[in-house]
């Protein structure tokens, strides 16, 4: 330091040395509005503060935002969502003086607000649907997901939404669903893995509580204090222990949550989410129910070549046992190169994978025999009991190398299907019976009584040749946790055989083969609605219908039923807290009792010393952190960073505000009128500060680089959800039902088998088994969230793993993010369904339907230029199509969703090229 400055600092110790406290730790208080005479800038209190701040720093505010753009920057700061052309349009057209306020109101009472507001607030809690660490194993956390929504939908009060989460079952006569809420500080990692400590797991686990929570409604980084006093903060080790305290009490085991289970505590509740929508959902189950009941004009092509197939080659089929050469089950690997055609399963719900050799061309299938074995004891298959047993899988496998693991992908699904599957038992009230599972013809379900035998047989799409794929392995996976009940097979052999034909139509029931063989008039009415019925199940051109009949019945099951999630507790008798030396477990000092740290407001004198104590401290009005925090973090929201950049860190090493006076009024208003969330919201959109245009000069730009001072409106690109929700709202495919379990949408082939602890059960989430239907469309929030392996499209977007608490995401460029939009297969299905819209909502005439497509996506008119320069794409698309037609029916079959056949494909793909062209502007995904 220079002379000058070691001068300066003599004074002040002569002085006295006076040093005040920290702004974040004195209480916030309402000062005078700044004057700001003479203007007509300001709408509201913010203003004032924000021109004074700018007038200080030589800048003007920018012009107000276009209505367009205001419209769109609305509808995604509220919603998430871009606004309709219905919705655009109603504004734009709206001329009276409060229109814009109106669709403020009419946004913030949207139910997609508190979607919005809860994906921000995941982030913050760590919400995953795994424990987390290596295994990573599933768990169901989504009913504190949905109260989450609820409590934004319904503006519960900021204050009351801390209490519920932190203690809301410490709460008198506490109901379920604060209970529920108490999830915030359950949704920490966990671990079941052999060789760890349950003690060091408990402290673990407490760790991440404290310092979630002092990160979240503090703003301190009060982790810094674990092994001792914080080097910058006034914040104790003394102080962490005492803060640990409070969330060392929880009725939890250190070692938990295998196979897909929750750790304990936990509760059953019903979703706040969607219970007016049962009556909905049963109407729209019993119109696909009529439509799988209509007659179809390729059932008689259907008969005639399932009756050939019958009469012809019943007598060609051959089966060849598969040589077994590895048998391999989680955790143990065995060699049995030597073992016979047949080996004993003696744990079935251990998951086991079998490798076997294909010594014959033009396989086409498998069957897979299971028996048991009279020798071991207790040998049975089902569950010996009168309960179906859906959730057993079988998946294959095919490789050119011995060493291959199975994969875990859904591609299987399309190369694979189990045709058949058969119980014969050995009581004869009890005749042989399909066991296909009733929810998913590729899974299978045992019979519930023991069995003497069941197969299943497995048809490929395409023969299969030893020469080239040698090595076929079957992974059989057990259900378990979420399906319910244990394993299917309990001291059983299998036996699996190649089939070298195509299938001969045994696949079908024998009742359907016997109708099949009867002449048409030979058929009774009941046979031709058997038949008939029959066929919708297999029926190509109802292959969607189907899927959507399965996801509208999981979701009444979600709207009518209870479901498990993880809650706190109080045990009946709490652990001791210690300091820990150096933060380690196995190294207690000092009894320590719950408090809060001194340097702050105490507990209040009649306050218990508890968690519900600690909530009421962090609402008390005289905090003065908790307001300040909340306010910074909605803010932040909306601007893309907060009046305190540094979000997680109010302290000394954080950043100084950007607007002192305006942060202390805001969090001042916010207390006073109840914590109202959707208040404090309005308030900032009302703000012409948040209405300025985003247009940046290089002046302003040198002036203002990182729109510190708020001379323009707020710039930025949307969050990886946001992305994909716009894509598919854009293409009309989004599916917007509200809450529920979370789904599992299209993802890269072979992805979590690169990372996880591969051969656990599907309730364990190791197994990657892609949903179908409009599972495959719903919002991005509600994706399964994999710690180990996060949806790789969102990542690429810098969504965060969700392993620990996140307070604001970071923003990059790379050139994942342009492969994402024009490669993933959810974004070319997304193209190619907005090439639909085109046609079948847009005008006639290619300059009208590249404008009617702009307009969706960026919610204003394309240029001239950009006119141009889309109608030489899409010319360019057309005459590379009309040259190779099979590549646009390949473009178009990208994606599940049903392609409509009345547009002619070569015209089709050519939209759909343009379409993609709109959904990867830089605009399309920016908030501006």
């Amino acid at each position: 330091i220079s002379a000058e400055q070691i001068e300066l600092i003599r004074r002040w110790i002569n002085q006295g040395a006076d040093w005040p406290q920290h702004w974040s730790f004195v209480p916030p208080v309402r000062r005078p509005l700044p004057e700001v005479s003479g203007h007509d800038w300001t709408n509201n209190e913010i203003d004032r503060f924000v021109f004074a701040q700018l007038t200080t720093n030589g800048l003007k505010p920018s012009p107000r935002a276009d209505r367009r753009t205001l419209a769109r920057r609305l509808s995604f700061d509220l919603t998430g969502l871009p606004p309709s052309l219905e919705e655009l349009h109603d504004f734009l057209n709206d001329q009276d003086e409060n229109a814009y306020e109106r669709l403020v109101d009419r946004l913030l009472d949207s139910p997609h607000f508190g979607e919005r507001m809860a994906l921000a607030w995941l982030d913050q809690a760590r919400y995953a649907d795994t424990n987390g660490y290596s295994i990573d194993g599933g768990r169901h956390m989504w009913l504190w997901r949905d109260w989450v929504i609820h409590a934004y939908n319904e503006n519960m009060p900021f204050d009351q939404f801390v209490v519920e989460q932190l203690a809301g079952d410490l709460l008198p006569e506490a109901t379920v669903n604060q209970r529920v809420a108490t999830g915030f500080n359950r949704n920490h990692m966990i671990t079941h893995e052999g060789g760890t400590i349950p003690e060091e797991n408990l402290v673990n686990y407490t760790v991440d509580r404290v310092k979630t929570t002092a990160e979240v409604f503090l703003g301190l980084t009060l982790a810094c204090a674990q092994c001792h006093d914080h080097k910058y903060d006034p914040l104790t080790q003394k102080d962490y222990y005492r803060f640990f305290a409070f969330f060392n009490t929880l009725d939890d085991r250190g070692l938990d949550g295998n196979n897909g289970r929750n750790a304990s505590p936990t509760i059953a509740a019903n979703s706040m989410l969607g219970r007016d929508e049962v009556q909905e959902v049963k109407q729209q189950l019993a119109e696909l129910e009529k439509t799988l009941k209509q007659p179809l004009a390729s059932q008689r092509r259907w008969e005639q070549a399932a009756l050939r197939e019958l009469e012809d080659r019943s007598q060609d089929l051959q089966l060849h046992p598969l040589q077994l050469l590895k048998l391999t089950t989680p955790n143990r690997a065995v060699n049995t190169a030597k073992v016979e055609a047949t080996a004993p399963i003696e744990d079935a719900s251990r998951s086991p994978s079998l490798l076997l050799k294909a010594e014959v061309d033009n396989i086409t299938g498998l069957r897979v025999e299971f028996y048991p074995d009279a020798s071991l004891p207790n040998a049975s298959i089902g569950r010996g009991n009168d309960q179906g047993f859906p959730g057993s899988f079988i998946l294959t496998s095919l490789s050119t190398s011995a060493d291959a693991l199975p994969s875990d992908q859904v591609d299987l699904y399309k190369m694979i299907s189990i045709s058949h599957a058969t119980a014969s038992n050995s009581h004869p009230e009890y005749p042989p019976e399909d066991c296909l599972d009733p929810r998913d013809h590729k899974g299978w379900s045992p019979h519930p009584h023991n069995q003497t035998q069941q197969h299943i047989t497995l048809t490929f799409d395409e023969p299969i040749h030893a020469s080239q794929t040698p090595f076929i392995t079957v992974l059989m996976v057990w259900g378990g946790g979420e399906f319910g009940g244990k394993a299917a097979l309990t001291a059983a052999r299998y036996r699996v055989f190649a089939m070298t034909d195509v299938d001969d139509g045994t696949n079908l029931p024998e009742a359907i083969q016997a109708i099949l063989h009867k002449s048409e008039s030979g058929r009774t009415n009941e046979e031709r609605r058997q038949l008939q019925g029959y066929y919708a199940t297999i029926a190509p051109e109802l292959t969607n219908v189907r899927r959507e009949i399965a996801n509208l019945q999981d979701r009444l099951h979600f709207l009518t039923e209870k479901h498990q999630t993880m809650v706190m507790n109080a045990a009946e008798k709490p652990r001791e807290t210690h300091i820990l030396n150096r933060g380690q477990y196995d190294q207690p000092g000092d009894l320590v009792t719950p408090g809060v740290p001194e340097f702050l407001s105490p507990l209040p004198e009649d306050a218990p010393q508890n968690r519900l104590g600690l909530a009421r401290w962090f609402v008390d009005p005289a905090h003065p952190l908790t307001a300040r925090v909340a306010v910074n973090r909605i803010w932040q929201q909306f601007f893309g960073v907060g009046i305190v950049a540094s979000s997680a860190d109010f302290g000394s090493q954080g950043q100084p505000p950007s607007h002192p006076e305006l942060l202390d009024y805001l969090a001042v208003d916010f207390i006073e009128n109840g914590w109202n969330v959707k208040r404090l919201i309005k308030k900032i959109m009302m703000s012409a500060a948040y209405q300025q245009s985003s247009h940046v000069t290089s002046a302003l730009v040198e002036a203002d680089p990182g729109n510190q001072w708020l001379s323009r409106g707020p710039r930025f690109r949307l969050q990886a959800e946001f992305v994909r929700d716009a894509t598919l709202h854009v293409s009309g495919l989004l599916v917007n039902r509200i809450g529920g379990p979370s789904v599992k949408p299209y993802q890269p082939a072979g992805l979590w088998r690169e990372i996880s602890h591969f051969g656990s059960t599907p309730a364990t989430a190791q197994v990657f088994v892609q949903d179908h239907g409009e599972k495959l469309y719903r919002r991005s929030m509600y994706t399964y969230w994999k710690r180990t392996v996060p949806p790789p499209s969102m990542v690429s977007f810098d969504a965060p793993s969700r392993e620990l608490c996140m307070l604001r995401r970071s923003t990059t460029n790379t050139p994942l993010q342009a492969l994402v939009l024009l490669n993933d297969p959810q974004f070319v299905e997304a193209s190619r369904a907005l090439a639909e819209r085109i046609f079948r909502e847009g005008p006639a005439g290619i300059e009208p339907r590249i404008t009617f497509a702009f307009e969706l996506a960026t919610a204003r008119l394309p240029t001239p230029q950009e006119l141009s320069i889309l109608q030489h794409a899409y010319h360019r698309a057309l005459e590379e199509f009309r040259s190779n037609p099979q590549r646009a029916l390949a473009y178009l079959q990208v994606g599940e969703s049903d392609r409509d056949r009345n547009i002619d494909p070569v015209e089709h793909a050519a939209w759909a090229s343009v379409a993609s062209m709109i959904l990867n502007l830089s605009e399309t995904i920016t908030k501006g």
